[in-house]
């Protein structure tokens, strides 16, 4: 038994060592081997990152330099000397000569043209501009037919037709030229240069002002500064692979490998890894590059090569600390090995000693009560452990019995209170949902899903944008809503909190002004009152919001019905103070004109005297209906009237005001029954339909009138041509005193009182309307109101007349 416990006791710390250094050694070197390959891949895109952004910066700096260069010039072709020089000499154009120096060849001799205005305001321009001074080999200007007008030197020809400037900016029309890099031989340096027309006022191209420079003094200030390590710089080369700026090529060196010429002149700023770098090496490098965009774009005009800056450091000192990288990973590796092998012999020995307390702590607890034995041969201190186990594991089941009954118990009460909480919860009408965190949907309960007509598994864990529901911009918004409850932000729809019903005005400013009870959110046709609030938790587990909406549709038109009523009642005080003022005058003239038809012998004055008579008792019936908000008259009773002969009625007096014959009348009148109404009332309805609509055209238009029957109803249809009505304002157009004409062109009651008189024969008026189309009023009576003795109304409906 002794020797047995020893063989167990040395067993386990020999796995232990063993396996410690497994688990140790085989990740560590694979987790090296992985840290240097994306350590290289990621020092090659930092590099390669850094050189693009080198060479964009470098080439946005070149940029601006020639842009400044082209806006100097545009500026310098502006001076008046120069237009004025030009201009002479295209009126007297000399025979073309080859050089200055042939005096004998033109007119104008060396002396005429470096000593003329021009040419000493170009040296004037030279002496001003300190930046360029050294750069600049020649500044000229040539007239229209290419001829040479003023100069600071002698360099240029007196012909210059040639030039592929001249004629990209004469011939072509461009706005400027850029001309590419050429090596000459009388400067013996290489020149680019730049152009931009000479204009009159009236824009007229009619010469050219030239400008030559040092491809090397231009561009070297601010290229060759820029180096970094031993060998890293920028270089400026075009798209033939010509250098034109180097701090270690000569400017005009031709890059040999046309490969590596494709690479770096990308259309966008870039980098790329070739096996050449330009320089003489065939080695694996990184070379970040960028296209001067603004000059590429004056080049394109001219299809000259493209420039491009050009970032480059050697091979050799580049991947340097790759290599550095990759010795001391490899000391690292072996070093941590040994470290592993030492910290597990030490990691075994504190691990066995713990575990061999434990077995004596097990014995000392355990002897009083016999088990059934655990069945584990390992050959280590875990079978004496488990041993031990099972004669404590017999005394703690005792323990832990009433343990168990506790929180089966404690679980029920949980699982009660729950179901207890989601039955509440899913009783209560109004939409309660809770978000977490992050604002994802944690619960909503099915006066949710009700009005949503979703499942469960459509909307859980999803914020409230991204629900697939009806209405989806209006719960945008209320995710919006909830986004700034948030972070502390009010919400959008103010609102008072005690703010009750109160009387307004009816001729006080519209409900635009006023403010919600509450934050509202509309849903198809109904109506929702919103809440955010904050819900506690002990756990902290984060921030937990929770939303209920209430429907609030019917108190929102009982609001709307008291509002108006409220309106009516003050307008119909207003409007019977109004008629009973203007009655009296009116009834006056009825009066006279009445005793005029009497009396009067003359045909045409009894003839004038009844129709004053009959637009008095129309503008009575107008009055009438203005002190119907305030009473009815039930004295008056209703008449058979013909629809379609009011029609015409309204027609005859609506024209008549329009002062105009450019309006074409379209009527189809359908055989209608006649109906027991007011006839005055319903002359009414369609007398404001039809004047609003010839006014809304000017005078000019189509009116189209159809009378027909439909699913028993008379059915009227009048439609206008004109420009339409605003959608924002079709809500609003029969509220009492609203109007969209000008100030003194209209009361705003016309359309109200239409909409009284058809709801008060139980009908309904509608209204389409398209902006720069027309509107349409569409007005529906019952059949019910039609007289007894009318014909029967057809199975298939009227028929147009």
């Amino acid at each position: 038994m002794p020797k047995q416990r020893a063989r167990v006791r040395s067993g386990l710390k020999n796995k232990l060592i063993a396996m410690v250094i497994g688990v140790g050694t085989i990740p560590l070197v694979l987790a090296m081997a992985w840290s240097f390959f994306q350590g290289n891949a990621s020092l090659t895109q930092v590099i390669g990152s850094s050189f693009k952004a080198l060479a964009y910066e470098t080439s946005t700096k070149i940029d601006l330099l020639i842009k400044d260069e082209f806006q100097k010039m545009r500026h310098w072709a502006s001076h008046p000397t120069l237009i004025v020089n030009v201009k002479g000499n295209n009126r007297t154009t000399p025979e073309p000569a080859n050089s200055l120096n042939d005096i004998t060849a033109a007119p104008l001799t060396y002396k005429d043209i470096l000593e003329n205005g021009a040419s000493r305001v170009l040296q004037n321009f030279l002496r001003d501009d300190l930046s360029a001074v050294e750069s600049t080999k020649a500044l000229f200007v040539t007239d229209a037919s290419g001829n040479l007008v003023a100069t600071i030197n002698d360099y240029p020809d007196r012909d210059n037709r040639s030039r592929r400037t001249w004629q990209g900016v004469m011939m072509q029309g461009l706005p400027e030229a850029f001309g590419r890099l050429h090596y000459d031989p009388k400067l013996k340096t290489h020149l680019f240069e730049i152009a931009v027309p000479i204009r009159t006022r009236d824009r007229m191209r009619m010469g050219v002002l030239h400008r030559l420079y040092s491809s090397k003094r231009f561009f070297s200030p601010s290229i060759e500064n820029i180096l970094f390590g031993q060998t890293g710089h920028v270089m400026l080369i075009n798209s033939n692979g010509v250098v034109l700026d180097c701090p270690i090529l000569p400017t005009g060196h031709q890059l040999s490998e046309p490969d590596l010429v494709s690479r770096v002149t990308g259309p966008e700023a870039s980098w790329a890894e070739t096996q050449s770098d330009g320089h003489g090496s065939h080695r694996l490098s990184i070379i970040g590059y960028s296209p001067l965009s603004f000059s590429n774009k004056i080049i394109s005009g001219t299809k000259g090569p493209r420039l491009y800056t050009f970032a480059w450091q050697s091979s050799e000192e580049l991947f340097a600390p790759t290599q550095k990288l990759l010795g001391w990973m490899a000391a690292a590796g072996f070093v941590s090995v040994l470290l592993i092998a030492a910290m597990g012999s030490l990691a075994a020995n504190r691990i066995v000693r713990p575990i061999r307390q434990l077995q004596k702590t097990a014995e000392s607890i355990g002897r009083g009560e016999s088990v059934q034995p655990l069945q584990i041969k390992t050959g280590d201190e875990i079978e004496l452990l488990a041993e031990e186990i099972n004669i404590m594991n017999a005394l703690l089941r005792k323990t832990f019995t009433g343990l168990e009954q506790q929180v089966e118990e404690k679980s029920r009460e949980v699982i009660y209170l729950r179901e207890y909480t989601e039955s509440i919860l899913m009783s209560v009408p109004e939409s309660i949902l809770t978000f977490d965190a992050s604002l994802r949907i944690e619960y909503a309960n099915p006066a949710f899903e009700k009005i949503t007509g979703l499942q469960r598994q459509s909307y859980i864990g999803k914020h409230l944008q991204e629900v697939p529901v009806k209405h989806h911009e209006e719960w945008t918004f209320l995710a919006m809503e909830l986004k700034n409850y948030s972070t502390g932000q009010p919400p959008k729809l103010q609102h008072t909190p005690n703010e009750g019903y109160r009387a307004k005005d009816p001729l006080a400013p519209t409900a635009s002004h006023t403010k919600e009870w509450q934050p509202t959110i509309k849903l198809g046709d109904l109506y929702f009152a919103y809440q955010f609030f904050d819900m506690k938790f002990k756990q902290k587990d984060g921030r937990r919001i929770g939303l209920i909406m209430k429907n609030i549709t019917e108190e929102k038109k009982l609001l709307e019905q008291l509002t108006k009523a409220d309106k009516l009642s003050g307008l119909g005080t207003l409007t019977a103070g109004i008629a009973h003022e203007m009655n009296n005058p009116l009834y006056s003239i009825m009066g006279y004109t009445e005793a005029i038809v009497d009396q009067a012998t003359e045909p045409k004055i009894k003839t004038y005297a009844q129709k004053v008579l009959d637009r008095s008792r129309h503008m009575a019936n107008v009055i009438l209906n203005m002190s119907g908000y305030a009473r009815t008259n039930e004295k008056d009773s209703d008449q058979t009237v013909n629809i379609n002969e009011r029609i015409d009625a309204a027609l005859d007096i609506a024209l008549l005001d329009s002062y105009s014959d450019d309006i074409a009348l379209e009527k189809h009148y359908g055989n209608l029954p006649k109906l027991k109404a007011r006839p005055e009332e319903l002359q009414q309805v369609f007398l404001n339909i039809v004047r609003n609509a010839v006014q809304a055209m000017e005078g000019k238009g189509t009116l189209t009138i159809k009378t027909f029957r439909e699913n028993g109803n008379i059915t009227i249809s009048i439609r206008d041509t004109g420009p339409g009505i605003p959608e924002e304002h079709l809500s609003r157009i029969f509220d009492p005193f609203f109007t969209t004409k000008e100030q003194g062109s209209g009361t705003g009651l016309g359309l109200n009182i239409v909409h009284r008189v058809v709801e008060k024969y139980g009908g309904r008026i509608d209204v389409k309307s398209q902006t720069g189309k027309g509107t349409t009023f569409v007005i529906r009576l019952p059949i019910s109101l039609a007289s007894t003795n009318a014909p029967q109304e057809s199975a298939q409906g009227g028929q147009p007349a």
